[in-house]
This record gives structure tokens, sequence and C-alpha cells, in this order.
């Protein structure tokens, strides 16, 4: 079966009850591995994003990352956040106006937070959270279905869908600056037929509204956290440092259970 290019509008395939669960996430990777191989459209290749991003420097206004990525993410039409896996504790910089309605807490009491908040009183297997760990970490694929608790304590269903975002690499060392974009939707309700593979082509649109967001700035500025010597009792701080933005984004390959779906 073709696996369909990127931004082709076409659903993505739904889970079927007499298709293995094995066969479901082989199917789930080949589609990523064959977007892997392409950028967001109009990318020709990491060295010219980072030639692009040196010229977005000489210009004159200068922006803090995490207040631009909270203003592009509040106007997405579906439960998304972003998070700053460089900041301790990898904080959410950014929620949609509709995680705010999903989950029923207010933009204040998510962003700065560790998204953990979600898991208060529900069991979460410890292979969920090794491999979330490892996304955190590496910025590989996760997708899975976890026990999460609204606001209010209504307990739901939420099928997460995380994968690291190279937006640009720190002007000073020529690190990678990347971001953890997540996707979100309740699937309490569904029978497992409804229930997608994944949020790819939702989480296409973020990087995309990202893109054009970063686009017209030049200069951006963002925070990375620097752990404190061993004769300094202060706590970790933050240090801005200015990014040079990719021409175009770039999704972080690879998966967190691939050695299992390979070995399966």
């Amino acid at each position: 079966q073709a696996v369909p290019a990127f931004n082709t509008g076409r659903a993505m395939p739904l889970l079927t009850s007499s298709m293995p669960l094995f066969a479901r996430l082989c199917a789930s990777k080949k589609q990523f591995e064959a977007k892997e191989r392409h950028a967001i459209p109009g990318v020709a290749s990491e060295t010219n994003n980072k030639i692009a991003g040196s010229k977005a420097l000489n210009g004159e206004k200068t922006l803090d990352l995490h207040q631009l990525i909270a203003r592009i993410v509040e106007t997405m039409p579906f439960p998304c956040t972003v998070a700053d896996p460089q900041c301790e504790d990898c904080p959410l910089i950014g929620a949609s106006s509709e995680f705010v309605a999903l989950t029923q807490f207010p933009t204040a009491a998510i962003v700065g937070r560790n998204c953990r908040f979600l898991n208060e009183g529900c069991h979460i297997s410890g292979s969920d959270r090794r491999d979330i760990r490892c996304c955190v970490k590496t910025g590989k694929h996760y997708a899975g279905i976890l026990a999460n608790q609204k606001a209010d304590g209504t307990h739901f269903l939420n099928l997460l869908d995380m994968r690291g975002l190279k937006i640009g690499s720190y002007a000073d060392s020529g690190e990678d600056k990347w971001l953890i974009i997540a996707v979100q939707g309740d699937v309490s309700n569904l029978e497992t037929a409804e229930i997608p593979f994944e949020h790819m082509e939702l989480m296409e649109e973020v990087a995309t509204a990202i893109r054009d967001g970063l686009r017209a700035k030049s200069k951006i500025v963002a925070r990375r956290c620097a752990m404190p010597s061993l004769d300094d009792s202060d706590a970790s701080t933050e240090l801005p440092e200015f990014v040079e933005v990719f021409a175009e984004p770039i999704w972080i390959p690879g998966e967190v259970r691939e050695q299992d779906l390979i070995g399966a």
C-alpha cells in the first residue's frame, strides 16, 4: 500500500480490530520512515537551513522563542502543546486553546510545567514512562494511549503523539535547538476501529505554523538551562542565547520502540 506524501490532505488510516497490534505498529513506523525522508515541504538541506538562519541574525528585532511559540500554538484548532526539552524538566512553553478546553486547566496552570501533571492520580505503565523519557531525551517518536485526569478530576484516555522538531541551532555552539511537538486526543469513547494510528498530519500543521511564525523574525533568543557548578549553591539558571532559525524545521527521526518493532 502506497504511503501518503506530505500534506496530501488524506486522512490517516484507522486501526482495525482484525489487524494484529504488531502489524498496526509496523504500518505506523513505515509511514513515519517514508515521511522522515522529507522535511516540511520546501527544504533543500540542513546546510541550506543554517545558511538561511545565519542571515536572520543580521536583523534588528529580538524576540523570545518561548513567548513566540506560545502565541503560535495558542491558535491551533486542535489539542496540542510544545515543550522545551533543553530546559530543566522539559516545561510546556505553549498550549492550544483546544488543549485548554480538553484538560480544563487554564493556560497559566499549563505553561512552565512538565506535562506529568495530567497523570496525577492515574496509572502509567513503566514501559510508557520509559518511552516518554526516551522521547524527551532524544526526540524520537512516541505514541500511546495514557490515562489522564482533567482539572475537575475527570479521567479520560489520551492518545498522545510526541516527536522532536529541530527549528534551528544555537549561534555560539552550533548545537541544534529542538522542541517537542505533542498532539493529544480524547479517545475514551472510541471503539478500537475508530482510533487513528497517530496524529502525524496534525503535527505537520503545528510544524508548519511554527515555520511560518519564525520565518519573518530576525533575532530569536532561546533559553537554555545551565546546571550550577559544584561550588554554586544556587539553583540552575536559564541562559538566553541567539538561535539561528532553519529555513525549514526538521523532524527528528526514529521510534522509541524501534528495536521492539524490528525484533517482534
